[in-house]
C-alpha cells in the first residue's frame, strides 16, 4: 500500500470514496469495512503454530496511488456546449438521471457502449448501490445517482476482466470522473486495460454525497417515511434542501442543515459542483422549467448528446442561466474546512448574545464537524446538547 495514500488521503480524512483503488489493487487486499477510507485487509501466513501477517505491499507498482484523485489537483475542463433538455419518448421527464437515460439507451443500442457502470438505488430500501447495466432494459430501469454513496468503481474489474466489456460508460459523482481522469494520465502499461475499456464519463451536479445512513435516520425515523414510497431523491433549485418525492406527486423537503451531518468527510475538501473533468455533465442550476442543464466537455460528450437528439429521445431547450452556473460553482470553490471554521466561531459569538441564532449555531457545528446527533429522551432532543 501506499505510504502517500495513507498519510496524505486516509488519515485526512479526505477519500472521495470512489473505489478505483480498490479495483486496482493488484493483490487484492483493499476493502471497505464500514469505514470512510479503504481499509488494508493483509493475508496471513502459518508458520507452525504461529500466523504472521504478510507484507503484500512492499514490492508493489502502487497502482493504489496511480489512481486516487485526492492525490491531484484538477485544472477544469473548458466546456464545448451548455444547453439544456428533457427527455422524450415513453416517459417524458426532465429529471436529470432521466435525461441521462435518454442518452445512454440510444448510445447503447447504437453500440457507442456496450455497458454502464453506474450508481443506482434500491427501489424497496433506498439503498445505494453500484450496478453494471449491459442492456437498454437495465439502462431504463435503473434509478440513476441520488446523492447517496456507494464505491460504483468496485465494480471496474467486473466489467473488465469477466465481462470483458470493452466501451464502458461510468456514470456517477464528480469525484468519480475525476478518478477516471486520473486513471486515463497513468502511463502504467498494466492499467492500460482499464484506460482503454473506458469510453464516456458522465457526472451529475454535485454539493455533496451522503452516507447510505441518512436514508433510516432522516426519512425513516425522523420524519417516518417508508422508503417504498420514494420515487426519488433530488437536490431543490435552490441547493438548500434535499427533495424526497413520493409515488403519489407529493414532494418531502429536507434541509441540508439538516443532511449534512451525514456527507462524506471527503466532500469537504472537493470543489468540484459541475462535473469538470467529466465528458457530459447533467443537472438543475441554471435549467429552464421542465428541463435539465447540459453542459459537455469533450467531443465523445458531443457524439452522445447528438446521438440521442437524432433518435428523438433527447429535445434540446434553450434559455441556461449560465451567470447562475458560474455563480454556483464559484460558491462551492470557496467552502473551505477553515473559512467555514471561521463563519462557525463568527456565528457563535452572535449566538451568546442572541438566543435565537443558538440553534443555529448548533447545526452549523454538526455540520462543520460532522458530530452525529445521537436519539434519546425528548428532554435531551430539546436541550441544547449537540450529542457530542
Amino acid at each position: 500500500m501506499s505510504e502517500r495514500l495513507s498519510k496524505e488521503v486516509w488519515t485526512q480524512n479526505i477519500c472521495s470514496g470512489c473505489g478505483l483503488c480498490i479495483a486496482a489493487c493488484s493483490k487484492q487486499i483493499l476493502g471497505w469495512n464500514g469505514e470512510s477510507h479503504p481499509t488494508l485487509n493483509p493475508p496471513n501466513k502459518h508458520v507452525g503454530y504461529t500466523e504472521l501477517p504478510l507484507d503484500a505491499c512492499s514490492f508493489c507498482q502502487r497502482f493504489c496511488e496511480e489512481v486516487c484523485p485526492r492525490l491531484e489537483t484538477f485544472t477544469p475542463y473548458d466546456p464545448l456546449l451548455i444547453t439544456a433538455g428533457r427527455a422524450r419518448g415513453p416517459i417524458m421527464t426532465s429529471a436529470p438521471n432521466g435525461v441521462i437515460q435518454s442518452i445512454l439507451a440510444p448510445a447503447r443500442s447504437n453500440g457507442l457502449i456496450d455497458g454502464v457502470i453506474m450508481l443506482d438505488l434500491d427501489p424497496w430500501e433506498l439503498k445505494p448501490i453500484g450496478k453494471i447495466a449491459s442492456y437498454v432494459e437495465e439502462i431504463v430501469a435503473c434509478l440513476g445517482p441520488q446523492a447517496l454513496w456507494a464505491p460504483v468503481l468496485e465494480l471496474l474489474n467486473e466489467a473488465v476482466y469477466q465481462r470483458h466489456m470493452q466501451d464502458l460508460a461510468i456514470l456517477g459523482p464528480p469525484c468519480v470522473a475525476q478518478a477516471i481522469r486520473k486513471l486515463k494520465r497513468s502511463n502504467n502499461t498494466r492499467l492500460r486495460p482499464y484506460i482503454d475499456s473506458i469510453r464516456i464519463t458522465i457526472s451529475t451536479f454535485c454539493t455533496g454525497i451522503y452516507f447510505p445512513e441518512f436514508v433510516d435516520e432522516i426519512l425513516i425515523k425522523q420524519n417516518g417515511i417508508s422508503p417504498d414510497k420514494v420515487m426519488r431523491l433530488e437536490e431543490s433549485p435552490d441547493r438548500n434542501h434535499i427533495g424526497a418525492v413520493l409515488w403519489d406527486g407529493s414532494q418531502h423537503l429536507i434541509s441540508r442543515q439538516e443532511a449534512e451531518q451525514y456527507t462524506r468527510p471527503g466532500c469537504a475538501v472537493c470543489d468540484d459542483l459541475l462535473g469538470e473533468s467529466a465528458d457530459l455533465i447533467v443537472g438543475k442550476i441554471g435549467a429552464p422549467p421542465d428541463s435539465s442543464t447540459i453542459i459537455v466537455r469533450s467531443r465523445i460528450g458531443e457524439t452522445f448528446l447528438h446521438n440521442a437528439v437524432r433518435v428523438n429521445l433527447l429535445e434540446i431547450v434553450k434559455g441556461v442561466d449560465e451567470k447562475l452556473l458560474e455563480q454556483a460553482a464559484k460558491e462551492k470553490r470557496k467552502r473551505d474546512p477553515g473559512m467555514e471554521r471561521k463563519e462557525l466561531r463568527i456565528l457563535m459569538l452572535d449566538a451568546l448574545a442572541d438566543p435565537v441564532k443558538r440553534n443555529e449555531a448548533i447545526q452549523q457545528f454538526i455540520r462543520v464537524y460532522r458530530t452525529p446527533v445521537r436519539s434519546g429522551p425528548d428532554e435531551i432532543a430539546q436541550s441544547d446538547c449537540t450529542g457530542c
